[in-house]
């Protein structure tokens, strides 16, 4: 137990003041949490590796990061769809107030 904790840089002297309670929420955290980091860095590689296969192999179809997305645009709606939708709520939210008296 006390390797474990250690082994997740975890202070040795905070060892004595934990419960099992404690240490077994403590450590199973500070898992998920570099499980997540090497997932993390796994990706970032991946990503690393596709770029450096456009610029070995294609470099005038490699994708261009430095220009930034334009923003999606909210879908159009219907305004009297939304009306309706927002009357037929409002009637189901007064027939199930008045299912209890």
């Amino acid at each position: 137990m006390f390797s474990t904790w250690c082994g997740l840089d975890l202070h040795h002297g905070d060892f004595w003041d934990v419960t099992l309670r404690e240490y077994d929420l403590i450590t199973t955290g500070k898992i998920k949490a570099k499980d997540q980091e090497f997932k993390a860095w796994r990706v970032l590689n991946q990503e690393l590796g596709i770029l450096v296969q456009f610029a070995f192999h294609d470099p005038k179809k490699m994708p261009d990061f430095t220009k930034a997305a334009e923003p999606a645009k909210p879908a159009s709606r219907d305004r009297a769809q939304d009306l309706d939708k927002l009357r037929a709520g409002l009637m189901a939210l007064h027939f199930q107030s008045k299912k209890g008296t």
